[in-house]
């Protein structure tokens, strides 16, 4: 079947809208005065105590990972404007063009899991080496070791460690602190397996190392302020900020320093008495008194402006981003999901209908059932993936499925059912079963359509469903 291009007209979510409390800022540093990060793949920088951000590279490639040099005059980066990811230095009030002081190959593009080759991770205490790490390991292209870079120009000269994830110079410049596994860009959540990471010191005078945690799951991203080490760890299941004293042995118990539960603390960043860090889309700042006294960590409301060409509607043509295809039962027309949205395409001629037009969400995985009156899809618009079943004669959504998970206790997920204009339906005294009454063929196009999107994208929380009669669905949800 030949199927006619496809446009759809939407709205991105990656452009540089003007409002004050702009969301997915990443990958920040702090000086004395200021914070760096990355938004919408260009470097900014704000005050240290929030405000409005000032953009310092435009490129139309990715600018990542900001340092600050130790007076906070000097930005290093890694970004794309030769082609390869190369690392570059700037001044942090974009007074001047940046310096290029790489230039062998990068490792090239690698899957999101991968990450990035030079990655920045540091300065020198004097200011005249950038630490980074580089991809150069003959066994493994995402394996990085760490790089002394010379400001003034000059070939690289690796530092005596094997291998590195993230990690963060001493303060007096002779021992580095680090994981020797590189997990940062992996989406696990509570790994227990290998790559889980431990955090390690190098004595760069003595060329010895010493384990510093013994957590089984993840312990990640340290920095060193004085002498204290802090890093991430979930070991409450959500990754926190801990800490623990440059001096500590691998039996030392960590101090918890952040309490979140919704959001993972990602990226911390460390200044000379201060550390940045990102949780959920946000900036947060912890100073070296709040650090040691138990104090709250501040979040930083930042505003980015800009001119958010990227967020204006656009026709886009969607013919090659097709994520899943059924067809009607008679065969005259086809469903198709693309770029998040619902297309109905006829076989031979007629007019392509678009059945969805959200751009603040992805509908996904759709099917239609065997009487050609319902459909049934994955979407996110309340934030979370559901399933829905929406009738195509006037597109109302009659049923829709929600996962629940019961952490942070881990236990096995269920679903809540939600009927459309209903409240929820009352659960048994044990809380293992729920029913209600659907109409008789919704409920044959919501069985008949389950099977493909669960299968696909909830396999692990596949209630047992069964028909009680002509017009009841019970749902077993897992003690």
């Amino acid at each position: 079947m030949r199927l006619p291009a496809l446009a759809a007209v939407f709205a991105a979510s990656f452009g540089l809208p003007a409002f004050a409390d702009t969301k997915l800022l990443r990958f920040p540093d702090v000086s004395a005065t200021q914070v760096a990060f990355v938004y919408a793949g260009d470097i900014f920088v704000a005050p240290r105590g929030g405000g409005t951000a000032k953009r310092l590279t435009t490129h139309a490639g990715q600018e990542l990972f900001p340092k600050f040099s130790p007076d906070g005059s000097q930005i290093a980066f890694s970004a794309e404007y030769s082609g390869s990811r190369q690392v570059f230095i700037m001044p942090s009030d974009g007074s001047a063009a940046p310096k290029q002081l790489t230039w062998y190959n990068d490792i090239g593009p690698m899957p999101p899991r991968g990450g990035y080759d030079y990655r920045i991770l540091d300065f020198t205490p004097d200011a005249q080496h950038v630490l980074v790490r580089m991809n150069r390991l003959g066994f493994d292209e995402r394996a990085g070791q760490p790089y002394l870079v010379p400001v003034a120009g000059g070939d690289e000269m690796p530092l005596p460690i094997p291998e590195t994830g993230g990690g963060m110079l001493s303060p007096d410049g002779k021992k580095y602190v680090y994981t020797p596994i590189d997990r940062e860009f992996r989406t696990w959540k509570r790994t227990r397996g290998g790559r889980a990471q431990d955090v390690w010191i190098y004595d760069l005078e003595k060329n010895q190392s010493a384990q510093l945690t013994n957590h089984r799951g993840t312990d990640n991203q340290p920095t060193w302020i004085g002498d204290s080490i802090y890093f991430t760890s979930d070991r409450n299941y959500t990754l926190n900020l801990f800490a623990l004293p440059s001096n500590a042995s691998a039996e030392t118990a960590p101090k918890q320093i952040t309490q979140f539960d919704e959001f993972d603390v990602l990226w911390p960043s460390a200044g000379a008495d201060a550390i940045v860090f990102e949780n959920g889309g946000s900036l947060y700042l912890m100073e070296q008194a709040a650090l040691e006294q138990g104090g709250a960590p501040k979040r930083l409301v930042i505003t980015v402006q800009g001119d958010a060409a990227r967020t204006l509607p656009t026709i886009k043509s969607v013919k090659r981003q097709v994520e899943s295809v059924d067809l009607s039962p008679n065969g005259e027309r086809a469903l198709l999901s693309a770029r998040g949205e619902l297309f109905s395409v006829p076989k031979a001629n007629g007019e392509i209908r678009q059945l969805t037009q959200t751009a603040d969400a992805r509908e996904m995985s759709a099917v239609i059932s065997p009487d050609a009156k319902h459909l049934a899809y994955l979407s996110d618009a309340s934030g979370e993936y559901e399933l829905y079943v929406r009738a195509l004669a006037d597109g109302q959504v009659h049923v829709v499925y929600r996962p629940l998970c019961a952490l942070p206790s881990l236990r096995p997920c269920g679903l809540e059912a939600a009927l459309h204009g209903l409240p929820p339906p009352p659960h048994t005294a044990d809380d293992t079963l729920v029913a209600h009454s659907l109409p008789a063929d919704l409920l044959a196009a919501l069985l008949a359509a389950w099977l493909l999107p669960a299968g696909q994208h909830f396999q692990r929380w596949l209630p047992a469903l069964d028909r009680r009669g002509d017009a009841a669905l019970w749902l077993h949800l897992p003690p």
